[in-house]
């Protein structure tokens, strides 16, 4: 129960958290001009990153074009999943060249390519998952940030949930890790 902010009494704050699940890929920055993408850029040393929009472009879930012609800098992560990397390890042994070691490399190499070619074959994939910086008012939680950026175009990870207890959120982490390990 909330109480008049005029009272002097302390309202019932309720906490709310946005469950999310954790990509291991490759930071990116994604920065639009009235909705249209100017640069794409890795992370970096925190400060100065690498200019990779070419090859980002080549990615699918990275929408040229925005649903509103706004500027706006978001971060997410490039990432491969784990099937793609079987297939491209198969195609490297068929080759006689030695596999790689997990997705995340992968992608991180791929998008770091001089060639676009290169990264557009290795049908790399992204989630966009924050707004850094935006002319319009950037939403007050992670939940409805999640959902606004969905509204925009970007792709996010769809396994994000709103809990309003912190049983919600260790639940989510235990359905989480049960099905990490197989048992679905």
């Amino acid at each position: 129960q909330r109480s008049d902010p005029g009272s002097g009494k302390r309202p019932d704050l309720s906490p709310m958290y946005t469950a999310e699940l954790k990509i291991d890929g490759l930071k990116i920055v994604l920065e639009y001009e009235k909705g249209i993408l100017k640069t794409a850029a890795t992370r970096g040393d925190g400060v100065v990153g690498e200019d990779v929009t070419a090859n980002v472009k080549t990615i699918e879930s990275v929408p040229l074009r925005l649903n509103r012609a706004i500027d706006i800098i978001v971060e997410g992560e490039v990432w491969m999943p784990k099937s793609h990397l079987a297939a491209l390890n198969k195609i490297q042994k068929e080759k006689g060249l030695p596999g790689y070691a997990n997705p995340r490399n992968v992608a991180a190499g791929s998008i770091r390519q001089l060639d676009a070619r290169i990264a557009a074959s290795r049908q790399l994939d992204t989630f966009i998952y924050d707004i850094g910086r935006s002319e319009v008012e950037i939403p007050k939680t992670q939940f409805e940030e999640l959902k606004f950026i969905q509204k925009l175009g970007f792709k996010v990870n769809p396994h994000f949930l709103l809990c309003r207890t912190i049983g919600e959120v260790i639940a989510y982490w235990k359905e989480w890790k049960r099905r990490a390990r197989g048992e679905d």
